[in-house]
């Protein structure tokens, strides 16, 4: 056991599969097909920038995962830093991402069999949603991949392990096959067009394309942290390598569907390519090259990649919401743990806000975007937060200390910042509000508290508010929402934001608290 009560059970190689299974979910079924779209044969370009962005903030991370050893750390690392204001804006955007992610896999299993079984959806005027049967099938598929998670740690890696296996097999004999059947090559000679025109479609595939998506589910290391044995050293080499493994088979996939279309599908240019045939994209493709065995081997994993990708941030969004709870920046309720060792009040909750969830009813792409750019918030506080503990906590052993710090923190910030806009201004301004919303919510109840406590001679149970140390997030983001609303073109627009992330990240690292926080659970020895 953990300081905190939740079981070390494990290694390397589970947390390394625990990265591969968050990266390669839904993403691989979807993303090659809607970042064709964008950005035709420059699509695998956009996977190696949208590679770039998240080794970037991964490196990051890599340094604050050595520092820390607790499971949800992303709830963990802003509040040790800046203070709970801060902490729970992090917190927050984690939490809900987290929370969002396994219903958006589930329904996307029941988007990719629905035109094997086309009761699983109805149609709503917008588009399709979930019928009651869906929704059915849907919230029992969520309660089994909660059951999985409550019965501890050792069950959900041993669940990872077998699944994850089986996800990187399937995307490589499907791309293999689909090269050597089609072998268009000639789809990869770029369309005649601007520059700016293909960089703008590079830049929507990364984001609206799911690419960025798809790539930062390195951060399942840090949420498994506290459950790892040697956490120091195995939480970096696992972002690491499950980052790695999970770019290279995106870039082949990706190579493999360009050259598999048709090329007089392409008359109108990729952008009007459209593939909807039985069961989505690639099996559209699998099946008008006559490889019926390659269509329902993808069927099936249509069922299990989302599926393990679920049960993995499942697992995560309840631990961050544990930690949350621990920190006081939720209800202490959520800090409590079952006999495996396993958060299960955060669980439950995570549970129930999931099914609630899929009755919304979006499809995968629509909702791709908001999250993605709710999500990058999220990480943009970490390159923050490492300058910040370089001087708070300078002494600080770091098995894995990242190189030139004081250079790359401050880039990993303006490709975050571009990362976020990237999603687009309708995306960026719903998760500003998911964001700043609650946040007002959060320090207005505070205060509430606080009063109410100074009135009957109490100290505050979680130390100060530290809102001064938070404020920077309101005029960070206030900022973006604010470039983003001007009609730039994409290098004025670029250099504008680059030029605002540089201002921003000296003043918020500078808001840090003198030491780190008691309350974030790091003595400051």
């Amino acid at each position: 056991m953990s300081d905190t009560g939740l079981s070390r059970q494990l290694g390397l190689r589970s947390l390394t599969l625990a990265v591969v299974t968050s990266t390669i979910g839904s993403g691989w079924l979807f993303a090659p097909f809607y970042a064709a779209r964008f950005a035709g044969p420059a699509a695998l370009g956009a996977w190696l920038l949208g590679g770039l962005l998240a080794f970037a903030l991964a490196l990051v991370f890599a340094e604050l995962g050595s520092l820390l050893s607790s499971s949800g750390a992303l709830a963990q690392i802003p509040l040790l830093s800046h203070g709970r204001t801060a902490g729970f804006i992090g917190g927050w955007c984690a939490w809900v991402s987290y929370l969002a992610l396994p219903s958006i896999e589930v329904m996307a299993v029941m988007q990719y069999l629905a035109s094997s079984a086309p009761w699983l959806t109805a149609d709503q005027g917008a588009g399709q949603v979930l019928s009651g049967a869906g929704l059915a099938l849907a919230s029992l598929l969520l309660v089994l991949l909660a059951w999985v998670n409550l019965a501890g740690v050792g069950w959900l890696a041993r669940w990872i392990d077998g699944l994850t296996s089986w996800k990187l097999v399937v995307p490589l004999v499907v791309s293999i096959t689909l090269m050597l059947t089609a072998g268009h090559w000639g789809n990869l000679v770029p369309l005649a067009q601007p520059v700016g025109t293909t960089l703008e479609g590079m830049v929507r595939a990364i984001s609206s394309g799911g690419i960025l998506f798809s790539l930062l589910g390195f951060r399942t290391a840090m949420d498994l942290a506290g459950e790892a044995r040697q956490p120091q050293r195995t939480v970096p080499v696992a972002m690491a390598l499950g980052l790695g493994l999970s770019l290279l088979i995106y870039l082949l996939l990706q190579l493999a569907f360009l050259v598999a279309v048709p090329p007089g599908q392409l008359g109108g240019g990729w952008a009007a390519l459209r593939l909807s045939a039985h069961g989505g994209p690639l099996v559209a493709l699998a099946l008008g090259l006559g490889l019926g065995w390659v269509g329902r081997l993808l069927l099936l994993d249509a069922v299990v990649s989302p599926t393990a990708t679920a049960m993995a941030y499942m697992g995560a969004a309840s631990r961050v919401g544990w930690m949350m709870g621990r920190c006081g920046l939720l209800p202490n309720v959520l800090g409590r743990i079952n006999r495996q060792a396993v958060p299960s009040v955060a669980l439950v909750i995570s549970l129930v806000l999931g099914i609630g969830l899929l009755l919304i009813g979006p499809g995968w792409q629509n909702v791709v975007s908001l999250l993605t750019a709710t999500l990058v918030i999220a990480l943009a506080m970490g390159p923050v937060s490492l300058a910040a503990l370089r001087r708070q906590l300078p002494d600080r052993t770091r098995p894995y200390r990242l190189p030139w710090a004081g250079l790359w923190c401050p880039l990993a910030f303006v490709l975050a910042t571009w990362a976020i806009s990237w999603c687009g201004t309708t995306a960026l301004r719903g998760a500003v509000l998911i964001v700043l919303l609650p946040a007002i919510g959060f320090v207005l109840l505070a205060l509430r508290g606080r009063a109410a406590g100074a009135r009957q001679g109490e100290e505050p149970p979680h130390g100060p508010l530290h809102f001064r140390q938070g404020l920077w997030w309101f005029l960070y983001l206030g900022g973006l929402v604010a470039i983003t609303a001007w009609p730039l073109g994409l290098a004025a627009e670029l250099g504008l934001l680059a030029a605002w992330a540089l201002l921003v990240f000296p003043l918020a690292v500078h808001s840090r608290l003198v030491a780190v926080s008691p309350w974030a659970g790091v003595g400051n020895d």
